[in-house]
């Protein structure tokens, strides 16, 4: 990856609706080179998916929290069954196994307080394999970045 690929993946970052010949200005390449070069990207995986960034509180969707689960067991069967619960549901945006005294980090994005108690209780609880279940509600969003810096 040179130092052209790598502006490329920056402006497409910052606004994946450029288009060729815009990025080919700003990094001094022409709009056919541009376009190979993201084919390219695209083929080898670097570049997975486009998309538009909603503004959540704008769709009703206020309240970010992050939760944390643990699991009766640690057996293959609870993993597969819980993961599928969170795959299933829309207000979980980020899901991960970690270490420490949870087994899942979820961030869930939901309209508010109400919403997030059932939530838990409702979706989560409910859940045969699920053990307890704890939650912070974030307060102010002081950064929310998903760029992805390359050197």
């Amino acid at each position: 990856m040179d130092r052209f690929d790598k502006e490329l993946l920056l402006h497409l970052q910052s606004d994946a609706s450029l288009s060729n010949a815009t990025i080919g200005d700003r990094i001094g390449l022409s709009a056919s080179q541009v376009s190979r070069r993201r084919t390219r990207l695209e083929t080898q995986g670097v570049i997975s998916r486009y998309r538009a960034e909603l503004n959540p509180a704008s769709v009703g969707l206020a309240l970010n929290a992050f939760v944390k689960v643990r699991l009766h067991s640690h057996s293959k069967a609870s993993s597969v069954n819980f993961r599928e619960l969170v795959s299933a549901l829309n207000e979980v945006r980020l899901a991960c196994a970690i270490t420490g005294d949870a087994d899942y980090l979820l961030h869930v994005r939901v309209k508010d307080l109400q919403s997030l108690a059932g939530f838990i209780n409702d979706r989560l609880l409910a859940h045969p394999d699920v053990n307890e279940v704890r939650s912070d509600v974030v307060l102010e969003l002081i950064k929310d970045d998903a760029t992805i810096q390359i050197d």
